[in-house]
């Protein structure tokens, strides 16, 4: 198993800010495991970035069992409301989100699957994330076509 540290991870800032995302919280179960890692930047937890990574493993005897493993990559990046002073008491109302993008990549992975075929899936995914037309359906809101 690996051994839970920080991840680093580069926004898209013109300039490149690294953003470290440091353990916030574990799930462990007989055929779950999920990590939540947090960018604690913003100072205020409903505001902090998160990166989840999780692995469902198969279940069950060998003959009613699904084989496949589910693996998950998960991103948030809340955005908070901005709040101005001016209350009538004075104080400052409590943070609230003012939206918050979601990235979800959920991958299904046969048990029996070779480790070539795993990094294929990968590389593929990878690829696929840095082509043209799905950059533009990020930044754009384009269709595909």
């Amino acid at each position: 198993m690996a051994a839970i540290a920080p991840i680093v991870l580069n926004d898209a800032q013109a300039t490149p800010v690294a953003h470290t995302f440091a353990f916030g919280s574990i799930e462990n179960s007989k055929n779950f495991g999920s990590v939540m890692f947090e960018d604690r930047v913003a100072g205020i937890y409903i505001g902090y970035n998160k990166l989840t990574l999780a692995v469902q493993r198969p279940t069950g005897d060998g003959k009613t069992a699904n084989r496949n493993l589910k693996l998950l990559v998960k991103v948030e990046t809340p955005k908070l409301e901005t709040v101005s002073n001016n209350t009538v008491s004075g104080i400052a109302p409590a943070p609230t989100v003012s939206y918050r993008p979601v990235a979800e990549i959920s991958v299904t992975m046969p048990e029996r699957s070779q480790l070539q075929d795993r990094k294929d899936l990968k590389k593929y995914l990878i690829e696929a994330l840095n082509n043209a037309f799905v950059t533009d359906m990020f930044e754009k809101f384009e269709l595909p076509y």
